[in-house]
């Protein structure tokens, strides 16, 4: 049976009352549809949503790089949601490289840095320390916000901005600045009303809109994160292809607590004999499902699958398991794909 992927209602709608490092029970709501038998018949399900869609199917090679084996208009930027935390991965993951950072460090948790979920680390109270493993983890594993807050104040807004390069993003300008949830949540939905002069704005404006924000206290709740954003320029965008560059890099570490921190969650049921290890991140947000995967077949090939779809209307990805399931076919098909 294929497991549906957590997105970001779900998971408010399953956490409201969890105790802090509760596992939420993922129950899939629909049936599954029939599986994908082919990569036409695949990205045909994608075309046929009221949506702007993206996808990458594509084999690592030895020297990194991704080659496709089947795509639809993967070149294209569009909102990755919470695929943006691969990049904030990547910047930890650069810090502890150059020693200026240790898994085992301590993180603390406060109202300044407290983020809406999907996650966990939100519910812990004031002071609490986390390490930033821990922080990393579950910034992967369930899409953790305040994980991913705690770990861009330490390791700074430019060290994200930088990973994006290093990681083979191909217009890194697009996100900068790059946000933290925090901001994307008070920019989209917040009391200031600052969606329109965000779309309008340069990087220097935006920059200077990001300092002005109030601190403390997020001042937006759940109930207030309705109607897409990601039109206004309020989310991180990329193409598939940089999705695909992104995973294949923080791969290529030799680190074995980032492969920990990266192989938590496999999304969707994977055949384990054929994909012995999976990594996933997707995200949601009103109007925007996005989802990728690496995955190490038994035989050593490396691929990655990715896909998005960004609609003007929340209602057009109402059906999200449909969409997350065709993780689980598309990596059937890879199962017996021949490399060169």
């Amino acid at each position: 049976m294929r497991r549906a992927a957590v997105t970001l209602a779900a998971f408010v709608a399953l956490c409201a009352g969890c105790a802090a490092g509760d596992e939420p029970a993922l129950t899939p709501v629909t049936p599954s549809p029939a599986a994908a038998t082919s990569w036409d018949d695949l990205s045909g399900r994608l075309e046929a949503l009221d949506a702007d869609v993206g996808m990458v199917a594509a084999r690592v090679d030895e020297s990194g790089r991704c080659e496709p084996v089947a795509e639809l208009d993967p070149a294209t930027p569009r909102p990755m949601a919470s695929i943006f935390k691969l990049y904030v991965l990547g910047a930890v993951a650069a810090a502890v490289d150059a020693g200026s950072l240790s898994w085992a460090d301590q993180l603390t948790v406060n109202g300044g840095l407290r983020s809406l979920p999907s996650g966990e680390l939100q519910d812990l109270p004031d002071g609490t320390a986390v390490s930033v493993e821990r922080a990393a983890a579950a910034m992967i594993a369930v899409s953790d916000n305040t994980g991913a807050e705690l770990l861009m104040d330490r390791v700074g807004r430019s060290a994200v901005e930088d990973a994006m390069t290093a990681m083979g993003h191909a217009r890194p300008r697009l996100n900068r600045p790059f946000l933290t949830t925090r901001e994307f949540f008070t920019i989209g939905w917040g009391p200031l009303d600052l969606r329109d002069d965000w779309a309008e704005a340069g990087a220097a404006a935006r920059t200077r809109m990001l300092a002005a924000l109030p601190g403390g206290p997020l001042r937006v709740s759940g109930p207030d994160v309705t109607g897409p954003v990601w039109n206004s320029g309020v989310d991180w965008f990329g193409s598939a292809l940089d999705v695909c560059a992104a995973h294949a890099a923080l791969h290529a570490s030799p680190d074995p607590v980032l492969r920990e921190v990266l192989g938590q969650n496999r999304g969707v049921t994977i055949d384990e004999g054929h994909w012995p290890y999976v990594s996933y991140k997707g995200g949601s947000a009103p109007g925007v499902l996005t989802a990728s995967w690496y995955g190490e077949r038994a035989d050593g090939q490396r691929y990655v699958f990715v896909m998005q779809a960004a609609a003007t209307s929340a209602s057009a990805l109402a059906d999200p398991d449909a969409f997350f399931a065709l993780g689980a076919d598309a990596f059937a098909l890879l199962a017996g794909h021949q490399g060169p």
